[in-house]
């Protein structure tokens, strides 16, 4: 019997978490569970049987971590896939020889692959590509993509899984309470992308929470077809007690969650993390008296793609047309932008302290050197300064000037960076630099603590999602940096077309000093469809040139450069070399730069607004 056939009469149970359930019986001593399928098969074919003495009929495969990350090589991986493989089999069998009547179903198990910032997506596809094989060529007839975040990966294996054999393809993601992966794809729109999707026959939910705030989130699902929904809840939300990891015993209390759920048509249903056959098996017995609920009808589905009415969100919200974009000149900034005028920004610098006084008097004598934007940075070489976001909110407030704050993602994780954007965004802040952010110095380390659950082209594409549901209303607007000195610069252009795809705008660059560089800016922007704004940083004395021609990564200053200045100069002097290198690099950028990124030397307004004035009296700006 096929998984198909056994449905039409009946749900399908699953069985409940291998990992937690092993360490709950043998402890982490031995490490990963996966691990056990060589050192203990014994015990994970022990555990097999357990779920399904105690209902379930769908047996995962014990290879959720089996990828790189957790194994030295895919030979090793390999190995463990096959053992596994080959114990889930046993298992069933077994069960089968003393129940008879019974079917039994084994799903391969693949948890997400994580990429490191280094890894390509030809690298983690491969690695995804080559543990598939390994489980067809071993005779699996059910794939289980477990707590996926988004379709990156997903939607080109399942089409290569499809290709090769005819198999039963399970994609699940892990939300958290607020209806949102890891990546920021929200579940409206992975419920709409799964249904549709041509190799999938069936999606729903893993892990990221319990069972009642998973029937929280579904209760509010459209389901927008027939295709077949999971649900596999963890058994609650953990606490640390003694270093250990413990799961509350709350099996009767699931059970009857589950039943709500399965009341809202999922037809596949199990549990992840904390679950144990206990579980399982209050699971069977609640869903035994249940009517197998009719398909769903198609009608959502129609429903759901018609266009709103106009002056309708598509949440059924009225849009609030023009909220915001008049103020503080932001229509006008996209509009210059996308109609091929120049524009200018000006980045400051937060203080390290409290006072902003003269940061807000020179943000109004910019806006009336007319800066199109000004930029905040955010932390910039990792040491603390005010934050960027509420210093931008504050800025915009009281001067009226398009404030873009720099948004850094070094020491902020998933939680905080979207606390801040939904901050942010109330306060009418719609513009924003993504950076990944500079490294914590090595001799900070040992109790500075960097985060990275992204990188900047992974935010992007998190804030772009975000562009479609949270912020669908008024959509926000980001670019991103360009640093072209990279020796690779096919592998920057691949960059670039990453961030683009993920709604990335525009570009900013580090500071210009030399006609090789602009030479390289003119090549990246032919094989490029995008704006750049080029970097034009003043170098403010001597000391200063020296300073960041040998310390600033990613900045080279040439010697030619630094030989304008000389340690006896007046500030006086060295601001007038700054001007004329600034104004002759920007004649030299005309014809490829869309604007200008002024960089503010210890936040010298006077010294930008000046420069400003040159150029534009020079050229045609």
């Amino acid at each position: 019997m096929q998984i198909k056939e056994y449905l039409c009469s009946r749900r399908l149970v699953t069985d409940g978490a291998m990992g937690t359930y092993y360490e709950e019986k043998y402890g982490r001593e031995d490490g990963l569970a996966e691990r056990a399928n060589e050192k203990f098969p014994d015990r994970i074919k022990e555990i097999h049987l357990e779920y399904l003495k105690s209902g379930a009929r769908l047996l995962r495969t014990n290879t959720f971590a089996a990828n790189r990350m957790f194994f030295r090589d895919m030979e090793e991986v390999e190995q463990n896939i096959r053992s596994a493989w080959q114990i889930a089999v046993e298992a069933a069998q077994q069960f089968r020889a003393e129940y008879p009547e019974e079917e039994v179903f084994i799903a391969a198990d693949l948890g997400a692959v994580y990429d490191s910032q280094q890894a390509e997506y030809e690298q983690i596809f491969e690695e995804y590509r080559r543990i598939c094989d390994i489980f067809l060529d071993c005779g699996a007839e059910c794939f289980l993509f477990e707590t996926q975040a988004d379709f990156t990966y997903l939607e080109p294996l399942s089409q290569y899984i499809k290709e090769k054999a005819d198999v039963f393809l399970i994609a699940q993601f892990s939300f958290d309470k607020s209806g949102y992966t890891r990546s920021g794809l929200h579940i409206e729109k992975m419920v709409r992308t799964m249904a549709d999707a041509v190799h999938i026959d069936a999606y729903g939910w893993n892990c990221g929470m319990g069972a009642t705030h998973m029937h929280q989130l579904l209760k509010e699902v459209v389901f927008p077809n027939d295709k077949y929904v999971t649900a596999l809840p963890n058994a609650g939300y953990p606490h640390m007690f003694r270093g250990k990891l413990f799961y509350t015993n709350n099996v009767p209390y699931f059970a009857e969650e589950m039943k709500k759920i399965a009341g809202l048509g999922v037809e596949i249903m199990g549990g992840c993390c904390g679950t144990t056959p206990e579980h399982i098996r209050a699971l069977k017995e609640v869903l035994a008296d249940m009517p197998v609920s009719p398909k769903r009808t198609g009608h959502c589905k129609e429903e759901a793609a018609k266009p709103p009415e106009p002056g309708m969100n598509r949440r059924g919200g009225f849009r609030q047309e023009g909220a915001g974009k008049e103020q503080c000149g932001q229509y006008e900034f996209e509009r210059k932008l996308s109609a091929g005028e120049k524009v200018c920004a000006v980045e400051l610098d937060p203080p390290f302290q409290t006072d902003i006084q003269k940061l807000i008097a020179g943000a109004k004598e910019l806006s009336a050197a007319g800066a199109d934007v000004l930029t905040i940075s955010d932390s910039p070489m990792a040491r603390a300064r005010m934050d960027a976001g509420q210093l931008a909110v504050r800025i915009q407030q009281e001067t009226n000037v398009l404030v873009m704050p720099h948004v850094c993602c070094r020491d902020k994780n998933v939680i905080a960076l979207r606390s801040a954007l939904l901050g942010m965004y109330m306060n009418q802040i719609r513009h924003y630099l993504i950076v990944t952010g500079d490294p914590v110095a090595r001799e900070d380390r040992d109790y500075v603590t960097s985060v990275f659950d992204f990188n900047s082209v992974k935010f992007m594409k998190y804030m772009q999602t975000m562009n479609e549901d949270v912020f669908c209303e008024e959509p926000v607007s980001f670019g991103g940096a360009l640093n072209y000195h990279g020796a690779n610069l096919d592998a920057i252009i691949r960059r670039m077309k990453e961030k683009i795809a993920n709604g990335c705008r525009y570009f900013l660059t580090q500071p210009v000093y030399t006609d090789a560089d602009a030479r390289r800016i003119s090549d990246i922007k032919k094989r490029v469809d995008t704006k750049i704004l080029c970097g034009i940083m003043p170098l403010i004395s001597y000391k200063n040139a020296l300073f960041v021609k040998n310390e600033m990564p990613g900045m080279y200053v040439p010697d030619e450069i630094v030989m304008r200045y000389h340690p006896d100069m007046t500030r006086e002097e060295a601001e007038e070399a700054a001007i004329a290198i600034c104004v002759e690099t920007a004649e030299g950028l005309m014809d490829t730069a869309d604007g200008f990124y002024f960089i503010t030397p210890f936040n010298r307004t006077g010294l930008i607004c000046r420069i400003m004035e040159k150029i534009k009296a020079k050229t045609e700006f």
